[in-house]
């Protein structure tokens, strides 16, 4: 398995996977009912079942909330073995009338036309480059004609370089992981960090491997830089977060140490709202409408887009 591509399930159990990210984190439960609503929507439009399909759906961590939409055939899709057993476990559990399906989500064809496509925090993990713009394709064009393709993410404030989009996300990470701990969520604030690291070395220093040098350096400056972000002193919160970035690569790492947790990289790249626009209108989307989740300051935010074809 590349570093790169992991699953999920060899770095986190599916029950803290599902705790963190659903009860802790600040904004993703308010953009999983938003989704939700979204679904709920485009389903009211037509008198017969539509198709529904959640492209990275984990461990059914959202799918049974969408499950709840009336007049839709939902499945889900995962190449995560674990993950998806767990989701089919917890679905028949539940006895709801959803499949899963584990296969490469970024080429998958389901069998029938789709009218909903929706992911919550997937996105970012596609590699740019040839990679992200295939599977935007196959979800257009597995689309019908007015279909839609619901995406829910994490997205950094605009930047005009490599550099500029480091510091945003060094910002961005410090407001989640300081609220984490904060809120004595321990273990979200620490599985924060380490996608904060990865999201540094990604198309940066892709041979890099987190440690924990790195990582305590990182909780030891959160509160700084969220304290001058919260203040709207930017000027402060860029500073601060520049002085961590170069103290973070100085400690540049490439020893594995035998926990995959710390060495399997999560994949991540966030990107802001003007370059993810790009990415889907150079394809066909259409944005018909954005909704942001987040602080009243500007550090970046949990945005739900939903496009047109």
């Amino acid at each position: 398995m590349s570093l790169h591509l992991p699953t999920y399930s060899s770095i986190i159990s599916p029950e803290e996977y599902i705790r963190i990210n659903t009860h802790e984190h600040l904004y993703i439960a308010n953009a999983d009912n938003f989704i939700k609503e979204l679904v709920a929507i485009e389903a009211e439009k037509l008198s017969t079942s539509i198709e529904v399909i959640e492209l990275g759906c984990g461990p059914a961590r959202i799918l049974t909330l969408i499950g709840q939409v009336k007049n839709i055939n939902l499945t889900g899709v995962d190449y995560d073995e674990d993950f998806i057993q767990y989701a089919s476990r917890k679905i028949k559990e539940q006895c709801l009338p959803i499949k899963v399906i584990s296969d490469d989500v970024t080429n998958y064809v389901h069998p029938f036309p789709v009218d909903v496509f929706y992911s919550e925090g997937f996105h970012h993990h596609v590699k740019k480059g040839i990679p992200l713009k295939s599977y935007l394709e196959n979800i257009y064009n597995q689309l019908k004609n007015g279909g839609v393709y619901i995406i829910g993410d994490e997205y950094l404030p605009e930047y005009s370089n490599n550099l500029e989009r480091r510091i945003k996300a060094v910002i961005w990470y410090s407001h989640i992981i300081s609220n984490g701990l904060n809120s004595g969520f321990n273990y979200l604030a620490q599985e924060e960090v380490k996608t904060l690291l990865d999201d540094l070395n990604e198309n940066h220093n892709e041979e890099a491997v987190k440690s924990k040098e790195q990582i305590g350096l990182i909780i030891e400056n959160v509160n700084l830089i969220e304290d001058a972000a919260k203040t709207k002193d930017f000027q402060m919160a860029n500073k601060l977060a520049s002085r961590l970035l170069d103290k973070i690569d100085e400690l540049y790492n490439t020893k594995s140490i035998g926990d995959n947790s710390i060495d399997l990289s999560r994949g991540d790249y966030k990107i802001s709202d003007s370059i993810f626009r790009n990415e889907v209108e150079n394809i066909g989307f259409r944005v018909e409408l954005v909704k942001r989740f987040g602080p009243a300051y500007d550090v970046g935010g949990v945005f739900v887009y939903l496009l047109r074809k």
